[in-house]
C-alpha cells in the first residue's frame, strides 16, 4: 500500500511494487511483446516473424550469445502460450 503525505512518501508492505510487477505473468507477456515489437492483437504469425527477425541477431552462430538466444526462445514460447489463452 502506498501512503502519501506532503513531504514524505513511502511504501508499506512487502517490497517495492516493481519487484512484485516483475513476477506478474501479465508483466512478463507485456515485456516480451514489447521486446518483439508486436502490435496489439498480434497473431501467431506475427510472433514467428518477429522471432525469426530477432534470432538472426541473437543466435550464437552469427555472433549472439547463448543466453540472449535462450531468452529469446523463452519469450517466444511465453507469447505463443499467452496467445492460446
Amino acid at each position: 500500500m502506498f501512503s502519501h503525505r506532503r513531504r514524505e512518501a513511502k511504501w508499506t508492505g512487502a517490497g517495492h511494487p516493481m519487484e512484485s510487477a516483475a513476477r506478474d505473468p501479465w508483466y512478463e507477456v507485456h515485456a516480451a511483446a514489447t521486446a518483439f515489437e508486436l502490435p496489439v492483437g498480434y497473431t501467431r504469425n506475427d510472433v514467428y516473424a518477429a522471432y525469426r527477425r530477432l534470432a538472426r541477431k541473437a543466435h550464437p552462430d552469427v555472433g549472439g550469445t547463448h543466453d540472449a538466444f535462450q531468452t529469446l526462445v523463452a519469450q517466444r514460447d511465453l507469447l505463443l502460450k499467452a496467445r492460446e489463452r
